[in-house]
């Protein structure tokens, strides 16, 4: 396994903290339920950060099962949920908009909606 990037290994540690900090005995992530995210990578970096606390535990649902992935995508445009296209950092921007350009796809604009709702 890719050792997992500083940005999500910190954002956990953070809402360890916060849970810890605050009373909540669990903590998790919906990170998972996305098919382009490493579940693995995602569920160690929450039981490592959990683990600092034992009055703490990090619960690895697997949210892609029983069809949550479009589940998401059904919810989502049903509230009309901002959706972005990519994981949110530069570098993702970057490498998502050259892959949509070489398949003839316009670059993504930023802060415009991904999930439209259905028209009825």
């Amino acid at each position: 396994m890719n050792a997992a990037p500083c940005a999500l290994i910190c954002a956990f540690e953070r809402t360890a903290l916060y849970a810890h900090e605050n009373g909540f005995p669990v903590m998790t992530s919906c990170l998972g339920i996305s098919r382009w995210k490493d579940m693995k990578q995602i569920n160690s970096c929450g039981v490592r950060a959990a683990a600092a606390y034992p009055d703490l535990m990090y619960w690895d649902f697997n949210w892609r099962k029983g069809g949550g992935s479009s589940r998401m995508i059904e919810i989502s445009k049903r509230e009309s949920f901002y959706q972005q296209e990519y994981c949110g950092c530069v570098y993702s921007l970057r490498d998502t908009n050259r892959h949509r350009v070489t398949q003839g796809r316009e670059r993504i604009k930023i802060g415009v909606q991904y999930y439209q709702p259905d028209e009825s």
